[in-house]
């Protein structure tokens, strides 16, 4: 971060442009692209000897949701602390309120830091709002070595039909047998399936969330302190106007 006031705004607005690009090109990813959070092994194992042998499936997990939101997070990072950086010290010596969240302070900013603050972190409630959870139809279990979710080996059996003959009535010495052939189903392998996911649970996006409302709402108490104060009533604009119009109109 810089030392100097003109320094910081050298790098500020790129910095918050950034930012917001984070924001953006996540939203993007997780809305647009989900499916590739996603991922699968299907192996196929034969029932039968000699039988014949199908090439098992891969899909790979491109992203996980932690990995993508620490990704764009560290942008946001930089581009929230340059915008308040620039605030605070333009508001230096004015009146401030302490950020608590429930019994967590987060320090004392002046209002015009917290109604930037508030801003920023509106926009990264829009990302949060899209991140993708998982799929609530399957099992779902966290490979904590890993760092994703898996579902354990979902089976499906394959089956073909053959061709069978079927007596029908049993031959006699006054008939002969009576037979028809029928097109069956034999199970001859099976699939053995894993899901993997880089997803999140329902109920952790919902605490996420959750955790993002109580910090708006703080920011805005915070903020309506840091607001009561005593106006300083200026009268600056006639004379500034009179100075403009002076001899001319």
């Amino acid at each position: 971060m810089a030392n100097k006031l003109h320094e910081l705004l050298a790098v500020e607005q790129d910095r918050k442009h950034k930012a917001t690009h984070a924001i953006g090109e996540t939203i993007k990813v997780f809305t647009k692209q989900d499916v590739q959070f996603d991922g699968m092994i299907k192996r196929y194992i034969s029932l039968e000897e000699h039988a014949e042998q199908i090439p098992d499936e891969s899909k790979e997990m491109v992203f996980t949701v932690k990995d993508k939101l620490s990704h764009a997070i560290e942008t946001i990072i930089a581009g929230v602390d340059a915008h308040l950086s620039k605030e605070e010290t333009n508001a230096s010596n004015t009146a401030k309120a302490e950020l608590l969240v429930g019994e967590k302070s987060f320090g004392t900013f002046s209002a015009t830091s917290l109604l930037a603050l508030e801003m920023h972190i509106s926009k990264v409630k829009e990302m949060y709002l899209t991140i993708p959870v998982l799929d609530s139809t399957r099992k779902w279990t966290f490979d904590t070595q890993k760092g994703f979710f898996r579902t354990d080996e979902e089976v499906k059996f394959r089956s073909i039909k053959r061709p069978k003959v079927v007596v029908k009535y049993e031959a006699t010495k006054e008939h002969p047998a009576q037979t028809e052939i029928l097109q069956l189903d034999f199970q001859v392998g099976k699939y053995e399936t894993v899901y993997t996911s880089g997803k999140i649970t329902p109920t952790q996006k919902a605490k996420l969330l959750k955790r993002i409302d109580d910090l708006l709402e703080s920011i805005k108490i915070a903020r309506s302190k840091a607001n009561n104060v005593e106006v300083i009533n200026t009268k600056i604009a006639k004379k500034l106007l009179d100075y403009i119009n002076d001899s001319v109109i």
